[in-house]
C-alpha cells in the first residue's frame, strides 16, 4: 500500500506498538487513539503519528480518529473483564461506535477488524462471545466500507506479559498445561500478525469471511512441543504438569473471585476455563494474499525470551 493515513486502536498494546512501528516506518502517517497522553517508551519517527486523546465509548472522538484516514485498523479490545456485559460493551459496543464513525465519513476507509480465532467459538465464554458480537458489528456494514476481519491464535513475542507467564514457568522447570486429550492450538508471532494486517491492508478486494491465520505450522501444536520449544528457548527441559478440568476450574473460580474482591480483572477467571479445555484451537487454511509468516515457533520463543531477558523479566540459561 503507498504511503497514506492510518487510524489505529489500541495503539498502546501489545500488537499495536508493533504495528505502530512497522506503519510508520513504511511512510504512513499514523492516528493513533490513546486512553491519555502518549507513552514516553514508544520511539517513532518524527511527525508520523497524530495521537488523538480518547477511548471508544466516545463517538465524537471516533469520528475525529478515522476523519481523513485511507484506512482504519482495529486492534483494540479487552481480553479481560469483570464481567460478560463489559467484554460486551469494550469488544462489541466499541466496534460498532468505531464502523459508525467510519463509515459516516465522505469517503469510507477501508476497515481491517483485528479479531481472534475465539470467535469461532462464542459459547465457549463471554471473551469469545464478544469477539463474535464485534465480527457482526463489523460484517455488517461492508455495504457501507471495505471490511476485512482476521482471526489470529494465540500471538506471542516481544511485549507480550500473558506470555511471559508460561517462560517464567518453564524456567522453573515445569509448563501447566489443560489435561485434554488431543488438544492443539496454533501460534502466531507478533510481528507475522501486523505482516498480516500489512497484507490485509493492500487487498484490493475483502475476503467474503473471517480470514484465520497461524505461522504456518500444519496441525498447529500441543501442549508438549510448546513445553518443548520454550524449553529449548531457555536452554532448559521443563516437565509438562497435565492440569485436570477440575483443578482448572478452581483456579477460574479463584481469580474470579480475587478480580471481584479487587476490582481488577484476570485473564484466568471461571469463564476463561472452557476455552482452556477447548479441544481445537487450529487456525484453519489461510486465504490472505500476501501473507508469509516468517517467524517458527523455535525461532519466535527465542526471540521472546531475549526481550525478557534484556529487561530483566526472565533469565535463560544460554
Amino acid at each position: 500500500m503507498n504511503p497514506s493515513t492510518v487510524a489505529v486502536t489500541g495503539a498502546t498494546g501489545f500488537i499495536g506498538r508493533h504495528l505502530l512501528r512497522t506503519l510508520t516506518e513504511a511512510g504512513h502517517h499514523v492516528r493513533a487513539l490513546t486512553r491519555s497522553s502518549p507513552p514516553s517508551d514508544i520511539v517513532l519517527p518524527d511527525g508520523q503519528v497524530t495521537w488523538i486523546a480518547g477511548s471508544l465509548s466516545q463517538k465524537e472522538t471516533l469520528k475525529t480518529l478515522t476523519q481523513g484516514s485511507d484506512a482504519v485498523v482495529h486492534c483494540a479490545g479487552a481480553i479481560k473483564a469483570l464481567s460478560r456485559e463489559t467484554f460486551l460493551e469494550m469488544n462489541g459496543t466499541g466496534t460498532a461506535n468505531l464502523i459508525e464513525a467510519a463509515s459516516e465519513q465522505s469517503s469510507p476507509p477501508r476497515f481491517i477488524h483485528l479479531s481472534s480465532l475465539a470467535a469461532r467459538e462464542p459459547r465457549l465464554s463471554p471473551y469469545a462471545a464478544s469477539k463474535r458480537l464485534g465480527e457482526q458489528m463489523a460484517w455488517g456494514a461492508r455495504s457501507k466500507l471495505p471490511v476485512t476481519i482476521l482471526r489470529p491464535p494465540a500471538v506471542y513475542g516481544p511485549g507480550d506479559m500473558e506470555t511471559l507467564r508460561i517462560f517464567k514457568m518453564a524456567a522453573r522447570g515445569f509448563v501447566p498445561a489443560p489435561m485434554v486429550a488431543g488438544a492443539r492450538t496454533s501460534l502466531a508471532h507478533v510481528s507475522d500478525v501486523v505482516g498480516a494486517v500489512v497484507a490485509a491492508l493492500a487487498l484490493e478486494v475483502p475476503p467474503d469471511a473471517p480470514v484465520e491465520f497461524d505461522d504456518g505450522h500444519p496441525g498447529g501444536y500441543t501442549w508438549a512441543e510448546i513445553a518443548s520449544a520454550a524449553g529449548a528457548a531457555l536452554h532448559t527441559t521443563p516437565r509438562l504438569v497435565p492440569v485436570s478440568a477440575a483443578v482448572l476450574y478452581l483456579a477460574g473460580a479463584a481469580g474470579s473471585l480475587g478480580a471481584a474482591l479487587s476490582r481488577r480483572p484476570t485473564v484466568l477467571s471461571w469463564g476463561k476455563v472452557p476455552e482452556l479445555l477447548h479441544p481445537d484451537w487450529m487456525a484453519g487454511p489461510c486465504d490472505l494474499p500476501g501473507y508469509n509468516p516468517l517467524w517458527n515457533i523455535e525461532k519466535g520463543f527465542k526471540d521472546a525470551v531475549n526481550w525478557y531477558a534484556s529487561r530483566g523479566l526472565l533469565t535463560s540459561n544460554g
